[in-house]
């Protein structure tokens, strides 16, 4: 990839997150960074240039702006030749980010988005992976708040139980607070895979599978929290957390990718603390009722009149008003009749919220990661040169290193 113009280029730079990732790059990478906002319309990039310039620089004006199409795969692939990474923003991505996947593959760039929908990452796989690993070209979906704390969280778990000399049998990222907002570009994603998977029943068979990114040979028994438990570790109620039908899929294409066991008995689950029996109940139903509308097609017309739109979001304060912190617990194998050990970690942000301001900062740190750190990336033993892959098994801890100086947490507690 010697000789390209860009570092990055933002594709989706008009939506309501690529306008968030390109105001990061124009507070924080003024230098350093050769990078370019890319679209369909010229009018609304330009806007997006003129308001980052007027908030952080006149010399942003000469930031390029690259036209593309996903109707006219040359003009992606003319965009994707000029760059290192393709960062793309632009979903629901089962309707539009397959082009531009194919578009990085073919021309030789590493590739980033933020997508939650693992039925759309599943044929991603099974269409790029073994091109993209002949090639060394590193395709990351799920790179935001889908799935990048979460994944991370437990690479760094499990990375300190290999330094104690054992292997991981379980592991439960608990929420245990956070605060933001959602976007309309959200809900179209959700509604979407939802309606990809009633129009092929095969599909929602297969991604009800939390191990449905995995080869079937390396696929364990275990299936998703749902239910309320107590947790004498933490002390509070556990209740069912709604993020967990994308993570605990990419979680366990890193721990398939990475080898973190020698056999296939590692078990991932997710869940949301709550002070009592009543309100983890209630956070249960609540999320059993969110998921039960968003799978009845039928009501998403009605949803789409009453929820955000594309491109609207939280507002500012929201945002960089917001934070996150989970909890990371995992129990290492019973050993020649020993008590599991139990390793805990914190992750989180305390001045982002996870959703944009944080999720935008996640991706853009996962694309200079890609692009700066290659050198880095190809000596590791452990990580992955190629293929469809996730945050953990492409960056792994460089890109923990990258998100904590960003500011945000990743550390073991014990």
């Amino acid at each position: 990839m010697a000789g390209r113009a860009f570092d990055v280029v933002v594709w989706g730079a008009t939506g309501f997150t690529g306008r968030l990732v390109a105001e990061h790059l124009a507070r924080d990478y003024k230098t350093g960074v050769k990078w370019a906002l890319a679209g369909r319309n010229q009018e609304r990039l330009e806007k997006v240039r003129l308001d980052l310039s007027e908030q952080y620089g006149s010399e942003l004006q000469e930031v390029p702006i690259l036209l593309g199409d996903i109707k006219d795969q040359s003009s992606l692939d003319s965009i994707a030749a000029q760059t290192h990474v393709v960062l793309s923003t632009a979903g629901p991505f089962a309707l539009h980010g397959t082009p531009v996947v194919d578009a990085a593959v073919r021309s030789g760039a590493h590739y980033v988005d933020i997508t939650g929908e693992t039925p759309w990452v599943k044929t991603i796989i099974d269409g790029y992976h073994e091109e993209a690993a002949r090639k060394g070209l590193r395709i990351v979906p799920c790179c935001g708040f889908d799935s990048t704390p979460f994944d991370l969280g437990a690479l760094l778990v499990v990375e300190h139980m290999k330094r104690l000399g054992k292997e991981p049998a379980k592991i439960m990222n608990v929420v245990m607070g956070s605060k933001g907002g959602v976007s309309g570009g959200t809900i179209a994603s959700g509604m979407n895979a939802f309606a990809e998977m009633k129009s092929n029943p095969a599909l929602a068979s297969e991604s009800s599978n939390v191990y449905s990114l995995v080869p079937p040979a390396a696929r364990g028994g275990d299936g998703e929290f749902w239910g309320v438990q107590w947790s004498k570790e933490l002390g509070q109620y556990l209740a069912p957390f709604v993020m967990q039908a994308c993570n605990n899929r990419v979680v366990h294409r890193s721990a398939y990718l990475l080898n973190y066991t020698s056999s296939h008995e590692f078990r991932y689950q997710e869940a949301i603390a709550a002070k009592s029996w009543l309100a983890a109940k209630s956070v249960q139903l609540g999320t059993l009722a969110v998921v039960a509308a968003m799978s009845q097609t039928w009501l998403h017309p009605l949803l789409k009149k009453v929820l955000p739109a594309q491109g609207e979001g939280p507002t500012r304060d929201m945002m960089v008003g917001g934070n996150f912190k989970n909890r990371v617990l995992g129990w290492t194998k019973e050993e020649g009749g020993t008590a599991p050990t139990l390793v805990q970690a914190e992750v989180g942000d305390p001045h982002r919220d996870g959703g944009y301001w944080g999720t935008s900062r996640m991706l853009l740190e996962a694309a200079l990661c890609l692009a700066q750190q290659q050198k880095e990336l190809d000596a590791s033993k452990e990580l992955q040169k190629g293929g469809v892959l996730t945050p953990a098994s492409a960056m792994g801890m460089l890109l923990v290193e990258r998100l904590r100086k960003a500011g945000q947490t990743y550390k073991i507690l014990e």
